[in-house]
Formats: structure tokens, sequence, C-alpha cells
């Protein structure tokens, strides 16, 4: 495609060089550019793409996207200026043949520029986006097992995997970034999907990687406090306003009507509102409107070594999960409200349901018929208080939780999630889960603060393997035990490097060993 014609579809304050330039690839990591490259300069957590400049230019970047404000003119001559020093602009267009883009964000001119070099794949398919601080992932794949039952071939991206209709792979974020979105999105066309499901995190709307993609349906779980901190969102309240900004780009919204911030999360909306309730026996929500799906006899029962939710709609339409917990009827519910507006029959919707099973979301794994052993996601405080407050209804002779906290992460959560283990586990084995860079002593030693302020008795155990081998050997009949944080994550990250770790195969060694 000519630089030209993607020109025509963003806004750019400024073009130096030649609009001709047939443009082969959209790049914005230069370890990936190739001869006809367009870079896109864009900014992260750590590195700045404008440092990289000339490593795409000597990779053979035919022309670089830059922001605006790096730009400066002294002297009748252009410079970017970047943390390597500065580069000049006619030496680029001089010397290399490049052309030279000014944006004023150059996130949202890589996500307008994305779309138009895939042919804006995403007004192909029928786009169903799920945001929420937990659920997401299950809610998916709720939404997309119901389509694919009823005969719609779906692509799936999110926390876990990327299906494009094809091919299966591990997912590197929960949203990618904006020109691997596209990429994907247009290979599920080519691979014949109608529809797509996705998970939405809040720094996928922040970084503008969903920007320009109009949903067919928004779906909004639940939110609270987290992904706070250096590096994610400044304050409670962007993150809101992040997760809000879904529903003015999709044509229905599915909400949940329970969760206390619903308004202010709809706030400026400019789609059709939908409902739905865990707790709306009377099908009215607070505002005197009518819900429009509820779930009313909600029961939860172990069957076979396995964790059951039982409930019927208030259209009086029973639906059995094979996964506990009263925050997993609330996802069956959205996605039962999806598939409404696909005109799925109603036994299709029910069989669906109750054969999905998710990776690493209350995962039962069989060990022995005198305990139960689960690994779950839960990584912050809302997630895991859910978790174990659903786990108590099975009235377990203890309950027992492992977990730790990640690190370069909001420090409120560790404080937190050490206080509602304390109060809801009978036992808590404090143990690692991703340190990054940071000492994983002093990341237990700011959840020992908190559950230090309970009853809750406690171990820590840093080494993960040596935690879950811990909870085995002391393991007693009636028992719960649930390995919580990192769920489906095959890897443990140590300074910058990840190594291999997965929770299934600590329980597989651990078990090898059990009794000896």
């Amino acid at each position: 495609m000519r630089l030209n014609q993607l020109l025509g579809h963003i806004s750019y304050e400024s073009v130096q060089g030649s609009h001709d330039l047939i443009i082969t690839d959209i790049c914005y990591h230069s370890g990936r550019v190739k001869r006809g490259s367009l870079f896109v300069c864009i900014k992260g957590q750590y590195t700045d793409g404008h440092d990289f400049i000339m490593d795409a230019v000597n990779a053979g970047a035919f022309a670089v996207v830059v922001d605006e404000s790096c730009m400066v003119n002294v002297r009748w001559e252009c410079f970017i200026y970047t943390g390597r020093g500065k580069v000049r602009v006619h030496e680029l267009v001089r010397n290399y043949g490049m052309a030279v883009i000014g944006v004023d964000d150059t996130r949202q001119a890589l996500a307008q520029i994305s779309a138009a070099f895939y042919d804006y794949p995403a007004k192909k398919l029928k786009m169903i986006g799920i945001t929420g601080t937990k659920g997401k992932t299950t809610t998916a794949f709720l939404t997309a097992g119901i389509l694919k039952e009823a005969g719609y071939k779906t692509g799936m991206i999110g926390t876990i995997w990327t299906y494009n209709g094809k091919d299966l792979k591990k997912a590197g974020r929960t949203t990618p970034e904006s020109c691997d979105l596209q990429k994907e999105l247009a290979q599920m066309v080519s691979n014949g999907c109608v529809c797509c499901v996705m998970e939405i995190s809040s720094q996928g709307i922040k970084m503008q990687r969903v920007a320009g993609i109009f949903f067919d349906i928004g779906v909004f779980l639940n939110i609270e406090p987290d992904h706070i901190g250096p590096g994610e969102h400044a304050s409670f309240a962007e993150y809101l306003y992040c997760k809000s900004r879904l529903f003015r780009q999709c044509r229905a919204g599915i909400v949940n009507c329970d969760d206390r911030n619903t308004e202010k999360i709809l706030f400026g909306h400019t789609c059709d509102i939908e409902t739905f309730s865990v707790q709306g026996e009377n099908c009215v929500d607070e505002s005197g409107q009518k819900i429009d799906i509820a779930a009313e006899n909600i029961t939860f029962s172990m069957k076979e070594g396995r964790l059951y939710s039982h409930f019927f709609t208030n259209g009086n339409e029973e639906i059995l999960l094979q996964m506990p917990g009263i925050f997993n009827v609330s996802n069956a519910l959205a996605a039962i409200l999806v598939a409404h507006h696909f005109k799925i029959a109603q036994d299709i919707i029910k069989d669906a349901l109750q054969k999905q099973t998710v990776p690493g979301r209350c995962e039962n794994v069989r060990i022995s018929d005198k305990f139960v052993f689960l690994i779950d996601y839960a990584h912050n405080e809302m997630s895991l208080r859910n978790l174990l407050k659903t786990l108590r209804e099975f009235n377990p002779g203890r309950l027992v939780v492992i977990f730790g906290c990640g690190g370069n992460r909001s420090k409120l959560r560790r404080g937190r999630m050490g206080e509602t283990s304390g109060h809801l586990a009978d036992f808590t084995i404090l143990t690692s889960d991703n340190p990054r860079w940071e000492d994983p002593e002093k990341i237990l030693d700011d959840i020992e603060r908190g559950i230090k302020g309970t009853n809750g008795a406690y171990i820590r155990i840093a080494d993960r393997r040596a935690a879950v081998a811990y909870a085995f050997d002391h393991a007693r009949e009636g028992d719960i035990i649930v390995l919580a944080g990192k769920g489906h994550e095959d890897y443990q990250e140590i300074c910058g490097v990840r190594y291999p770790m997965e929770d299934k195969e600590l329980v597989r060694e651990a078990l090898a060993g059990w009794g000896r």
C-alpha cells in the first residue's frame, strides 16, 4: 500500500519526504522492521520507540511516524529529539529516502494506520468486547463456546490465547497492540470467521489498542480498585474512565447492574443498554428499570470431585455450569445476553454452558477423594475474595489457599489480599508469584502486613514448588486447597527473564513425591 493511501486515514501534523513510498508492513518494534516497513514510535513503560529510530532505519524502514512534540526546528533545520540524542530529519529524507510523519498521538496513529493497512477487518466481523476487573476470560470462553455450538465460526483474543479460526497460540498480553490486533482480525476474516470475542483490558483502552474499532456488543462485568500504580493507572478514577470508554464505541452495551460503579461506567454512553443481575430477585434495578436477565435459586454442589453451579433465569430456564461461584453465574448471564443478540436457541445455550471449562479458572485437578485441589488465576483482592467466599459455600473441613503477588504492580493489592485471605481462609501459604524486578521476600512482607491484622493462620514459603509440596504433605480429609494467582501461566518472571513454571506441573511433581 502506498504511503499516501495510509495518510488519508490518519490525522497528522506534518510530512517530510515522499508520499509515494510503497509500505509493505507496519511495525512498532524496531526488531521486527524489514525493508519497506513503516515504523511507528510509541512509548512503553520502560522504552520509547523514538530511541530506536536509527535501528529501524538501518533495518530498512521506509517511513517513520513520530510524536510531533519530539520534533524541533533549529535554524531552518528539523531534529527529532530522542533518549539517544537528536536525529536530523533532513538526513533521513535525503540520505535514506525516508518519509517522516509527525502526529499528535503515535498510538492513535498506529491504530488508524494498522486498521487501514489491513482493510478494516473489524468491520467484517461481529465484534464482541468484554471488560471488567474479573471474569473477562471466563465470559469470553462461555460466549465463544455458545457461538461455536450454534455454528458461528468464532475467533477469540484474550489472556490465555488467540484463536484466528485456524491456529491457536499463546497470548502475549490480554489486548494486543493495535498493529498485532488488526493483523489477527484480518487473519480471522481470511479464515472464514464471522465473529470475534475479545477481552479488553483497561490498559488496552488507555493505550489506544482498540482505537477505531466499533464493537457490535460491549460487555461490562465489574470493577474494583486494581491496576493502580506505576506503569498502570494513576488512580481509580482513571481506571474507571478507561473502562467506560468501551461504551462510547459499541452499538449495544451489556452491563452488570449489581456493580456499584455501573452508573459511572455508563456516564456518557452512546449505546443501547441491557442489564444482568445475580441479586435481582424482583428483576428491577435500583433505578426502577427492568433487568433483562437475572439468576434465581442459585445453588452449588460437588459431584465426583467437581464443583458445580446451578441456577434458573427469570425466564425459568435451568442452567448448569462446571465451575463454582456466584461470579461465574454472573459471567454466564452476560454470555447468555450476548447469545440473545444472535437469536440462539435456549437448548443450544444450555448445552454449551454445561460443557465449558476454562484453563486456570477454578480448574479442578483430581488428586484424591479425600480433598479437592483447584488452580485459579485470582491475582487481586476482588477475585480472591469472590473465590474464597464461593468455596466457603461448600463447607470444607478447611479452606487452604496458596498465593503470592506480582512484582512491579500495585502494592496496595498485597496487604489487601493478605487481609482477605486471613479473614476467609483457614490456612494461608504465602509464596512467590511473578516477582519480576522485586525481591520476593519483600513482596511477602507486604502481604504479611495485611494478614497479621487478622486471626488467620499462615506460613511463608517463598519457593512456589516447595509451597505446593507443603500443602500436599499437610492436607487433611475434607480440605479444599486452591493454588491461586497464576492460573494458565506457564512461566515465572524473575529479573526480566521468564523461567518455565506451570502450576499444573508443580501439582504433578508434588503428587509424585506425596507421602514419601
